[in-house]
């Protein structure tokens, strides 16, 4: 597969925004043949779209945007403030504080990039989950099998 593949999502930043998220990821990954990466990619997504909503609230909306490149799959949120989420400890008896957390350690990488659109400010979070090699086409399996 040469290039990039990208999609783009728009959502509106309320509380279904994550479930939403998590299905958009789970058929978009299955379309692009990434099976193995649709638990950790449900999780991670549902973390960051969650945040994003806590913290955006009704200002705007939210977009989600997955690019399949040659060595990395990318899955980041972009939404309308500039406050950064950080990985901050969470006690024992806390209800949230933990989703970052959980990026940071299933992730390859994530980060935050300011932008400034038309739209005003705002932010996008992303983070990186490991590609796995092709699966073989059908048609070099076949080949092999008939010692063509």
């Amino acid at each position: 597969m040469a290039g990039a593949l990208t999609a783009r999502f728009d959502l509106p930043a309320d509380p279904r925004a994550a479930g939403r998220a998590r299905r958009l990821v789970a058929e978009l990954l299955a379309a692009w043949r990434r099976p193995e990466t649709v638990e950790v990619a449900q999780l991670l997504v549902s973390e960051v779209v969650t945040n994003a909503v806590r913290f955006v609230g009704a200002r705007g909306a939210l977009c989600l945007s997955l690019t399949l490149q040659t060595d990395r799959i990318r899955i980041a949120v972009d939404d309308g403030t500039t406050q950064h989420p950080a990985l901050k400890p969470a006690g024992e008896d806390d209800e949230s504080g933990r989703g970052m957390h959980l990026v940071a350690a299933l992730a390859l990488q994530w980060g935050v990039v300011d932008i400034l659109d038309d739209q005003g400010p705002g932010k996008q979070v992303w983070f990186d989950l490991p590609r796995q090699p092709d699966p073989p086409r059908q048609e070099d399996s076949l080949e092999a099998a008939c010692g063509s």
